[in-house]
């Protein structure tokens, strides 16, 4: 008998638009032969746009939201600030202990579309390994981004990953305590960072991660995938509801057609201004300002972690 196929997001009420899309491709999908549970990790999200959510139930895929709200409280203080990412990219970080009744799950940032069968990237073999992502395609696009990852985090920068798409071995997250050490170095270190999530799991996994093709975690950058193409990810301002010629925006919109939020989507494209546009080439720019800045700092994956932690661990 096929186990049922456990698949997390993190969601706030802003975001329901998208995250509506990215289920709808989902389960386009699905198999009729397998079960699907998707939990939608949440604070804020609203019980008319739950209900709404609610509605792609099928047979076999079934959709809770969990209330991370108690869960965060203890440590919500100390997550840091991200650069240009919500709260909700640390849920991720919780699942080990929130969902002990999972061994296995995927995890999906919400501004994703499905092209293929999720079951296929559940069935991944994730023995011995701690999760299976693809590498960030950013860090080799620009030496800047290549620079911080080695400087600055202190791995090598085609080791490092995105981890907007994951297969996470949630027992050997248990077993090996990663939500612990993320809280520890929380507290005990205050890394300044870009993407704080996504750098702690870097580091706390490097050496323990399989790559897998970038089919499975398309970024919009003119490349081809290697294999076939599975999963498109509208990371950064790469929005095909903000930038009507986005790489692969005609995916999201084939099945943003038949979402309530359709109307909503269509406008955000339509009223999306020049001004809209120049923020997103600022926020771009300051990114590479904060870089900077952080290169400076003492306070580093690289200077603290790796130096301090790694050669006395």
């Amino acid at each position: 008998m096929n186990e049922t196929i456990s698949i997390f997001f993190a969601c706030n009420d802003r975001y329901v638009p998208y995250l509506d899309v990215a289920i709808l491709s989902l389960i386009a999908h699905v198999s009729p032969r397998r079960q699907y549970h998707i939990t939608v990790l949440k604070t804020d999200i609203s019980a008319k746009n739950q209900a709404i959510i609610k509605k792609h139930q099928t047979e076999n895929v079934t959709i809770e939201f969990y209330d991370v709200a108690e869960m965060l409280a203890p440590v919500r203080k100390t997550l840091p600030e991200m650069f240009y990412f919500s709260i909700d990219a640390y849920y991720r970080l919780f699942i080990e202990t929130a969902f002990p009744q999972y061994d296995k799950a995927i995890y999906l940032d919400s501004d994703v579309i499905l092209l293929n069968d999720i079951a296929k990237l559940y069935e991944t073999d994730v023995t011995g390994k701690l999760l299976a992502a693809v590498y960030e395609q950013n860090t080799d696009r620009s030496p800047e981004f290549t620079n911080y990852v080695e400087e600055i985090i202190g791995i090598p920068h085609n080791t490092y990953f995105n981890s907007g798409v994951m297969v996470m071995n949630l027992a050997e997250f248990r077993r090996q305590k990663v939500q612990e050490t993320f809280l520890r170095m929380l507290t005990e270190y205050h890394f300044d960072s870009l993407a704080p999530d996504q750098e702690y799991l870097n580091v706390i996994c490097h050496g323990q991660v399989k790559y897998l093709p970038t089919g499975w975690n398309k970024h919009s950058f003119p490349e081809p995938p290697q294999g076939e193409l599975n999963l498109c990810h509208y990371a950064l301002s790469n929005k095909p509801w903000h930038y009507a010629d986005t790489i692969n925006g005609e995916y999201f919109w084939e099945y943003a057609k038949d979402s309530e939020f359709y109307p909503l989507l269509l406008d955000s494209l339509n009223s999306y201004s020049d001004l809209d546009r120049q923020h997103d080439r600022e926020a771009f720019q300051a990114i590479l300002g904060a870089i900077e800045g952080i290169k400076r700092s003492d306070r580093t994956f690289r200077k603290l972690w790796f130096k301090k932690e790694v050669c006395h661990g």
